[in-house]
């Protein structure tokens, strides 16, 4: 049915660029290779009048359960394609129509399928649906199946038969269809005055043009190079392709190209728009469709401007199917929910001042997770106060390009309320500066939470100078395992220790399996970074016996090792038949430790650590989900009611998994104490050699010593992706026998030195 949307859905108004500003007339894309959806998304580019807040106000059509569309009950509607001209929406429907199911359930039922146009006007007005449009009998299938901007069907048919290709062509709200021979498949446009047909001719391409009746009309050798690997490909109004492909260092970029002049303007492309569904545009060339909103690039090429949000929308998606731009504050778009396919036509407009909401906005330089996005919505939805609004930031170029455009905002004065924390900010430069708000403060002065026990050696861990910055709904738990009848029952050790236990292996043991040495640097600095940095203070101290070791025992370790195709609950026999000693976990439910003690280790656990002259050698962290506030934000009480709502009774009991699909233990005393609980009764599974292992809920003890050695820990996880790449570098010349260890742990010194000067 069609479902009018009367809720103001407030947002922060976007500005609409005008970059290479064309008439949509007709046209259409093909795409190969379709782009993979990232992580990286714009920022938002703000400018409105002071004080003025705009939503997306309009209509979703469900084609499946819209009656007055005539789309017979239970069919699949699956959308083709879409276009439009103007105010008028064009979608190309595909209905499989499903006959009844055989009584003797020996045979799957059989579908008839067809194909339809759906049309209305912008804002859902005059919805209409064509005649039928089946394909011609004998068997066959189409491909490059195209709408044009004035509701026309093209398609090239193949048949069964292996009669040549034909073009197919209808006017199905007028009742007109012919079929024509082509010279030749490949893929189909449409053009003003008829359609033009991008044929393979060996190893080059040959462009065929025909008249709207579908008689050829010209034929044109073309430049096979401009067309090799290309991910979308559009023919624009000017009779010049618009080619989007990647170079041989797979740079991306947008190539208009001219047939019959043999014309070629390039243009390159921020890294970024690799990760993106392109599609036409009206007020720009292309749209690029992510996993958060549309984008369009800004009019010098460089830099995104956000078009629509899906959050502001308030869309539960991870991006639309088919886009058709009306123009700068229309949009019609198609997608699904998780039902069936709908089509959503959405209107940018300013929200009446009785009607607004304060807006709390959330930076994120990664993409969220969905769990969290519907946690946003849910919070917009039932807030009558706030509303959560999302500012990404986008690693255009470099890896860090995202944190240096959120510094940016920072300088300006224009700092996110709240920050979804990434292991790459600098958040200890933020702390020094005075920016971050003081959370226990907060948890303090709240009624509700005051009185609230939490995992307090959790809480420790991240606490700077007794004051905590960082609001953690759930945490995890790095380490190594080991069986006890080959280690005892330690938690912990040294460098000596570690290196003597190594001595020690029977031959034909490994101490640690399937780790390349890459894996070892990063895992153990992730753990027992902080023996050499203090990030808070700005020294470091590399030029020790703890490092020099672990780099003499990560060059024993292969440069490689081949990625496991295997599930977390599927494990083989090395550590059962001893012929691998530790294997790195990650304690992610209470539960996960029976796994190692009646799965892959098959007796008793010690969790022994990776080697920590602190004796420390494991560590707690977030599971990707954690917040820290802006000490002057104008929205800080906004801000907390959203953040504070991770923290309550209901939501880490039963909404926690939503926006941890891998799992997390919960950070409120009570609710943890709940999982002990749980996991102590829970049987589970595991395959060994994919033989299928059953396995028991842990006695009392086992569970004791897990629980003990949990909330024991106050080691919180080292992230500094910059620290990180300096010891990759550095390390990688011990690693060629170029330089000793002593020499490297002195390069690592002075370099990350320098760049803890810089940062403080």
């Amino acid at each position: 049915m069609s479902k009018k949307m009367p809720v103001w859905l407030l947002g922060v108004l976007l500005i609409f660029g005008m970059a290479a500003c064309t008439p949509k007339q007709a046209g259409n894309h093909v795409g190969e290779a379709p782009a993979e959806q990232g992580p990286a998304q714009a920022g938002v580019a703000e400018s409105a009048a002071p004080g003025a807040q705009y939503a997306y106000s309009g209509e979703i059509i469900d084609f499946a359960e819209d009656s007055s569309l005539g789309i017979p009950a239970g069919s699949d509607v699956m959308v083709c394609d879409m276009a439009g001209c103007g105010e008028k929406v064009y979608v190309l429907l595909e209905i499989r129509e499903w006959g009844e199911e055989p009584e003797d359930n020996t045979q799957k039922a059989e579908y008839t399928s067809y194909y339809q146009v759906f049309s209305c006007m912008a804002d859902g007005s005059g919805k209409t649906v064509s005649e039928k449009m089946r394909l011609p009998e004998g068997g066959g299938y189409v491909s490059d199946l195209h709408i044009s901007d004035d509701g026309c069907v093209a398609a090239l048919f193949y048949s069964d038969a292996g009669e040549n290709v034909r073009l197919l062509f209808w006017d199905a709200f007028r009742n007109v269809h012919w079929e024509k021979q082509t010279v030749s498949g490949g893929y189909l446009f449409f053009r003003e005055d008829g359609f033009v047909l991008l044929a393979g001719k060996g190893e080059a391409r040959e462009i065929v043009y025909y008249d709207s009746q579908g008689e050829l009309t010209d034929r044109v050798d073309a430049d096979g190079r401009i067309f090799d690997g290309f991910r979308n490909c559009y023919f624009m109004p000017d009779n010049r392709f618009l080619v989007i492909a990647s170079d041989q260092e797979g740079r991306p970029y947008a190539e208009w190209y001219d047939p019959k002049t043999g014309g070629q303007e390039r243009r390159m492309l921020p890294d970024v728009c690799s990760r993106y569904q392109i599609f036409r545009g009206t007020t720009a060339d292309v749209l690029l469709c992510g996993s958060a909103g549309i984008y369009q690039l800004g009019p010098d090429g460089e830099g995104l401007t956000e078009v629509f949000s899906y959050v502001d929308a308030d869309l539960d998606i991870d991006g639309f199917q088919a886009v058709y731009q009306v123009d700068e504050r229309r949009l019609a778009g198609a997608f699904s929910d998780g039902g069936g396919q709908k089509l959503g036509l959405f209107e940018r407009v300013q929200v009446p001042e009785e009607l607004q909401k304060q807006i709390v906005v959330l930076g994120v330089t990664d993409e969220p997770d969905p769990g969290l996005r519907r946690q946003i919505l849910a919070f917009n939805r039932e807030n009558s106060r706030y509303r959560v609004s999302i500012r990404q930031y986008v690693s255009y170029e470099e890896e860090l390009d995202a944190i240096a455009r959120l510094n940016t905002d920072i300088l300006s004065g224009n700092m996110p309320d709240i920050l979804l924390v990434d292991e790459e900010m600098p958040l200890q430069s933020y702390l020094r500066k005075g920016l971050l708000a003081d959370v226990g403060k907060l948890i303090e002065e709240d009624e509700e939470l005051d009185s609230t026990q939490f995992m307090e050696n959790v809480l420790d861990a991240y606490r700077v100078d007794g004051a905590l910055y960082y609001v953690i709904p759930a945490f995890c738990v790095d380490t190594l395992v080991a069986k006890q009848s080959k280690v005892g029952d330690r938690r912990g050790w040294d460098q000596d220790e570690f290196m003597a236990a190594l001595s020690e292996l029977p031959q034909g043991t490994e101490m640690l399996s399937e780790t390349s040495r890459y894996d070892y640097l990063r895992d153990y600095m992730r753990v027992c970074g902080r023996e050499y940095v203090d990030i808070d203070q700005g020294k470091c101290d590399f030029q020790v016996k703890g490092f020099i070791s672990m780099l003499q025992f990560a060059g024993t370790l292969p440069e490689t090792v081949e990625a496991s195709d295997v599930d977390e609950n599927s494990f083989d026999s090395r550590y059962l038949e001893d012929r691998a000693l530790l294997q790195p976990v990650t304690i992610r439910t209470l539960s996960d430790p029976a796994a190692w003690i009646y799965g892959s280790m098959g007796e008793d656990i010690a969790y022994v650590g990776y080697p920590a002259e602190s004796r420390e050698g494991s560590c707690i962290r977030d599971c990707g989900v954690s917040f820290v506030l802006a000490e002057k934000s104008g929205s800080l009480d906004g801000a907390w009611e959203f953040v504070r709502s991770f923290l309550t009774e209901d939501f880490q009991r039963d909404r926690l998994r939503e926006i941890l699909p891998e799992g997390g233990m919960p950070i409120r005393k009570d609710i943890f104490e709940e999982r002990v609980q749980r996991a102590a009764g829970q049987e589970g599974y595991c395959f060994i050699n994919d033989e299928f292992i059953p396995i028991p809920p842990m006695t009392q003890e086992q569970m004791d010593r897990t629980v003990d050695f949990i909330e024991h820990l106050h080691n919180p996880a080292f992230e500094d992706e910059v620290i990180m790449n300096i010891i990759y570098e550095e390390a990688e010349s011990f690693f060629q026998g170029q330089k000793t260890a002593e020499d490297v742990a002195e390069l690592v010194q002075n370099r990350v030195r320098l760049y803890l000067d810089e940062r403080m």
